[in-house]
C-alpha cells in the first residue's frame, strides 16, 4: 500500500518549486505592473469620455473599458496561462483610433480638442497608445508562462545542474 502524500506539505528538499508540481507563476513584479497598467487603462478609458461630454455634447459610457479595468484587478502571478483575451479587448482602441482618424479629418484642429461634435482625436490617440502598452504588458506575462524551463517540454520538471 502506497504512503499517503499531502499535496499541501512543503517538500523536504529545501525550496518550493512550483514548476515541479505543474504550477507556473510569472514574477510578482511583472504581475503587479501589468495589473496597474491594465486596470488604470480601463479606468482612464471609462472616465475620459464622461469628462469631455460637456464640451462634445456626447455622453458615452464604455462598459468594455469597465471589463478591462475589472480584468486588470484580477491579474495575479498565476494569470495569463490561457489565451490573453484582455489583450484582444484592448486592441479595440487602437483600431477605433485608426477608424476615427480616417473618418474625420486629422488635419482639422477642432477634431483633436474637446469641442461640439468633435471626435476628440487627442484623447483617442492617448487611449490607443496606452492600449498598445497594456497589450505589450499582457503579452509579456502570457509568453513568460509559455517559456519552456531548461530546454524541457511544458509540464516536465526542469533539470537540475550541479
Amino acid at each position: 500500500m502506497a504512503a499517503h502524500v499531502n499535496p499541501y506539505e512543503a517538500p523536504h528538499h529545501g525550496t518550493l518549486d512550483f514548476t515541479r508540481r505543474g504550477i507556473t507563476l510569472i514574477p510578482r513584479p511583472l504581475a503587479a505592473h501589468t495589473r496597474k497598467v491594465v486596470n488604470r487603462f480601463g479606468l482612464f478609458q471609462l472616465v475620459w469620455p464622461i469628462a469631455v461630454a460637456y464640451w462634445t455634447d456626447t455622453f458615452v459610457l464604455d462598459f468594455w473599458a469597465l471589463f478591462i479595468a475589472t480584468n486588470g484587478l484580477r491579474v495575479t502571478p498565476a494569470s495569463f496561462k490561457r489565451f490573453p483575451w484582455t489583450a484582444v479587448m484592448c486592441f479595440v482602441y487602437p483600431v477605433a483610433f485608426v477608424v476615427s482618424a480616417t473618418t474625420h479629418d486629422p488635419w482639422d484642429i477642432w477634431n483633436w480638442i474637446p469641442s461640439r461634435l468633435s471626435p476628440v482625436l487627442l484623447m483617442q490617440l492617448a487611449s490607443a497608445t496606452w492600449a498598445v502598452y497594456a497589450i505589450w504588458c499582457i503579452l509579456r506575462c502570457y509568453f513568460s508562462h509559455q517559456r519552456i524551463p531548461d530546454g524541457g517540454s511544458p509540464g516536465t520538471p526542469p533539470t537540475s545542474h550541479p
